[in-house]
């Protein structure tokens, strides 16, 4: 269960990141040149929360036994999960959102 908020909580650090990063990126001029480039505009998000993976040493599917001998696996695979828990975190606020209203 700690596990889950853990990757939820990380997933809001994720979209406060990207959030930050859009807005300096469109202030310099750059942001449409970015999110046209083939690659990287479309997996800008996925980079950086595998960036926030490396720079914090976070691995929080280790805590469910997943680890690999090499540590670029490690982080690459979590900054995957992390960036692919965004939606679940949006569902977890919108039924938490849902109930506050009810």
């Amino acid at each position: 269960m700690y596990t889950v908020a853990i990757l939820i909580v990380m997933a809001v650090l994720l979209e406060a990141v990207m959030t930050v990063l859009h807005s300096i990126l469109s202030t310099v001029g750059l942001g449409d040149t970015i999110k046209k480039l083939p690659i990287i505009g479309a997996n800008l998000t996925l980079g950086i929360s595998i960036l926030i993976v490396w720079l914090l040493k976070a691995y929080p599917i280790g805590m469910w036994g997943a680890l690999w001998a090499d540590d670029w696996k490690n982080i690459v695979v979590n900054g995957a999960v992390i960036c692919g828990m965004i939606p679940l975190k949006d569902a977890v606020f919108g039924a938490i959102q849902k109930g506050m209203r009810a």
